[in-house]
């Protein structure tokens, strides 16, 4: 594969921050980004072996880190707790598993590890928590560590005949806001690809695109039914070394996973876009056509009959029907379809207790906002609530 590079330049504007533009050329440009507006997220590029840009990462954010695991030092405290009482049942299983078929991750989180003064086992059960604390639940039925309600995301995509959008609120904890970061990945051999990251974690749940022009986005789905397997973290970061979209969707399909998950992904050169839906036990695609929408919920045919944890995301329903409702108006009108009729729909605060766009209920919030125009070669990520239009702008 012919490799490229990102260039990005930034500068501020009214109301926000613009990065102009971000593209792939042949040409490599060693200039570093210049960051003239507050209101956007950390920006750091990292290269090496998957060890070396573990280590750059965790060293250069390593405050970052450190303030993330103090902001729900509740559920990272209730996860060493339940990794010591029983490390043979609650780690070493899904460490056992990453390291046999995704060594290389591992390596990449031992360097964040060394880089941030921690140890693997603490940065590692980080990267495992929902995996630990929802098999916790299962085994012994106590659901007190599980995190709170309405930690989930909201996706939507549409796929027409000349025309291809995929946008993402990306909500968790109100308390990562100021740590998260955006990076870009140069491994030897894989393509590099950039996005925004959460604090200490495997980088490419949050949205993330790479070289290949390869995109992807994912929504958590709260199954109480863990496998001893592979962490879902891992699963994301594998997308991102695709190099093409039956790549892409064979690794979010892999089904040696510990858990449930959503994964939404499109190419740029194909203009395609298709959401895999993922159980350990097994999974469902389906090519959008049209409005897609998906929050915290199985919807595909053959992944109904899996049981969810109904404490889970109890808002995941009502944010569903909301974009739906608020699509239909426009599935006879492909030509009133753009990137900011989805940014508009996915800033809506109306029509229930926890909207699309979540501002801190329950000590979750929407941290960013994503939109990939694929035609018009354009990504948007937006700090904090895109109702805020904090916006960076990347050409692609």
């Amino acid at each position: 594969m012919k490799r490229r590079d990102f260039i990005m330049r930034t500068a501020a504007v009214a109301g926000g921050s613009a990065l102009l533009p971000l593209a792939w050329s042949c040409e490599k440009d060693d200039s570093e980004p210049v960051v003239d507006s507050p209101i956007q997220f950390k920006y750091l590029e990292v290269s090496g072996s998957h060890y070396e840009v573990g280590k750059q990462i965790g060293e250069h954010f390593s405050k970052e880190i450190a303030a993330a695991q103090i902001g729900v030092s509740d559920i990272i405290n209730a996860v060493k707790s339940i990794v010591q009482a029983a490390p043979e049942v609650f780690y070493d299983p899904f460490l056992e598993a990453a390291q046999t078929h995704y060594p290389d991750y591992v390596d990449e989180l031992q360097g964040i590890a060394d880089g941030a003064g921690m140890s693997l086992k603490d940065v590692m059960s980080t990267n495992m928590m929902m995996e630990i604390l929802y098999h916790h639940a299962e085994l012994t039925g106590v659901k007190d560590h599980l995190p709170g309600p309405n930690l989930g995301c909201s996706t939507l995509a549409y796929a027409g005949s000349d025309r291809h959008f995929m946008a993402h609120n990306e909500d968790l904890f109100t308390s990562f806001i100021n740590s998260m970061y955006t990076l870009k990945i140069s491994v030897s051999g894989k393509p590099e690809f950039m996005g925004l990251c959460y604090p200490g974690i495997l980088p490419g749940m949050p949205p993330n695109i790479n070289e290949a022009g390869i995109i992807q986005v994912g929504n958590d789905i709260s199954c109480l039914h863990i496998k001893p397997e592979v962490p879902m973290v891992f699963h994301f970061r594998s997308v991102m070394d695709a190099e093409s979209l039956d790549d892409a969707v064979s690794r979010a399909s892999f089904q040696r996973r510990a858990r449930t998950m959503t994964h939404t992904i499109g190419s740029i050169p194909e203009r395609k876009i298709i959401s895999v839906e993922a159980a350990p036990d097994k999974h469902e695609t389906k090519i959008i056509d049209g409005f897609y929408v998906h929050t915290n919920h199985f919807v595909l045919p053959e992944m109904l009959d899996i049981a969810l944890d109904p404490g889970g995301m109890p808002s995941s329903t009502s944010r569903f029907d909301i974009l739906t409702q608020d699509t239909q108006a426009y599935e006879s009108k492909p030509e009133l379809v753009n990137s900011d009729l989805l940014t508009r729909f996915l800033s809506g605060h109306q029509g229930a207790d926890v909207p699309p766009c979540v501002h801190d209920v329950h000590g979750a919030s929407t941290l960013a906002h994503a939109v990939f125009d694929f035609d018009n070669s354009q990504w948007k990520l937006f700090y904090s609530n895109p109702c805020l239009n904090n916006t960076s702008s990347y050409g692609l």
